[in-house]
């Protein structure tokens, strides 16, 4: 059980704001050929991106030891791709010479990726009171959003020659569209052990690290469409969800060196990681488990009053 402080032992509530620069570990986002057309699947490396933080410590009144903690986080990044090919077929005769038909094809693909994650806990600390470091031990609550969109666009033509079966050529113009979405939202209980180490005058050393276990929904869905292909108004239409309840863990940790401006007011820079075990999926023909990881330098502010 934790001590009870001294009657009249004021609460001391500490705040702090953090921006991060973050990378996206792990497989990339592929989608396949959409139907109906001659186009080819697309696959997106999700790039660096921007995160922001902000949380807080308070110790109730009357309490040496025990705290409450929360905080709050959201990263997003954003990723494009495109590509192009141009295909010409052997010529052949099918109704025997002079008959000769030869088919080109020409494609154009974009597509855009976006992924973002937001994550809170909700924690019970106590102090643990090692020397002159500070551990504190928390445990409490994680809950956890994360998710994956792919929007894909695709152009292209398809033109046939003939000498004797057609006049001239004939053109079928080609049209693609899709939209693919993972995500997962859970929340399980969460253990973490923070703290800070003096290291020489107004230096300090602080570092935390959790793991935790989210129960949750983890979802897929797409929509594709598509028209032309062979022959004019030509057009398909394909969905498809899925809904799994899935355990996914995670573990996160920081280091970072702090300096104090003064006895409540500190400035700390360090590197964070935060990994997700198998939270969203990927659609290359089967949906495939892939797993996430965002790390990255942090800047953070703390006041405490």
């Amino acid at each position: 059980m934790g001590q009870t402080a001294a009657p009249g032992t004021p609460s001391t509530t500490s705040v702090w704001v953090e921006g991060a620069l973050f990378w996206t570990a792990g497989p990339s986002i592929s989608v396949p050929a959409l139907a109906g057309a001659a186009f080819p699947g697309l696959t997106f490396k999700p790039p660096s991106g921007y995160e922001g933080a902000a949380g807080f410590d308070y110790r109730w009144p009357g309490q040496q030891f025990w705290h409450v903690v929360a905080d709050v986080r959201y990263g997003h990044t954003k990723t494009a791709t495109a590509s192009a090919s141009s295909f010409a077929a052997t010529p052949f005769s099918p109704f025997g010479s002079p008959t000769a038909i030869l088919l080109t094809t020409t494609t154009a693909a974009s597509g855009t990726e976006k992924e973002s994650h937001l994550v809170a806990d909700f924690m019970i600390g106590r102090d643990l009171g090692v020397g002159s470091n500070t551990p504190q031990l928390q445990f409490g609550i994680r809950v956890a959003d994360l998710k994956a969109s792919v929007q894909v666009s695709e152009t292209g033509k398809r033109t046939f020659y003939s000498s004797n079966i057609f006049p001239g050529t004939i053109t079928t113009a080609q049209s693609a569209s899709g939209i693919w979405s993972t995500s997962f939202f859970g929340a399980g209980p969460r253990l973490a052990l923070t703290g800070g180490v003096p290291i020489s005058g107004f230096w300090v050393f602080d570092y935390s690290g959790g793991l935790a276990v989210l129960i949750g929904d983890r979802r897929s869905s797409f929509t594709t469409t598509s028209s032309g292909a062979l022959f004019p108004g030509m057009s398909a239409l394909a969905t498809g969800s899925t809904s799994t309840l899935t355990a996914v863990i995670n573990a996160d940790g920081w280091a970072a060196l702090s300096y104090l401006f003064t006895p409540n007011v500190k400035v700390s820079a360090g590197i964070r990681a935060d990994f997700y075990a198998n939270p969203l999926v990927n659609f290359t023909g089967t949906l495939q488990d892939i797993d996430r990881l965002y790390w990255g330098p942090f800047v953070r502010l703390t006041g405490t009053f």
